[in-house]
């Protein structure tokens, strides 16, 4: 598993191999706790005004996935 770590976000992010993005609080002691992964709510932080840094986010993921090999990417051969 990746973990991203933006300064100021107060979470790290992962995605899974299809690119589903998922945050993880970091507590005041700068611990993280694995089972408090959960799902980013796009919704969310669009009416936050949080989507295009959590865009960024996402594509720096996807790009570190590639590189290991582990992202899917669904190709269509005609």
């Amino acid at each position: 598993m990746i973990l991203y770590t933006p300064e100021d976000h107060g979470c790290a992010y992962s995605i899974d191999t299809e690119g589903t993005l998922f945050y993880i609080p970091i507590h005041t002691n700068g611990n993280i706790n694995l089972n408090e992964i959960d799902e980013v709510d796009y919704y969310d932080a669009r009416d936050c005004g949080y989507e295009d840094e959590l865009n960024e986010v996402h594509e720096k993921l996807i790009s570190m996935m590639k590189s290991l090999g582990e992202y899917y990417t669904n190709t269509i051969t005609n």
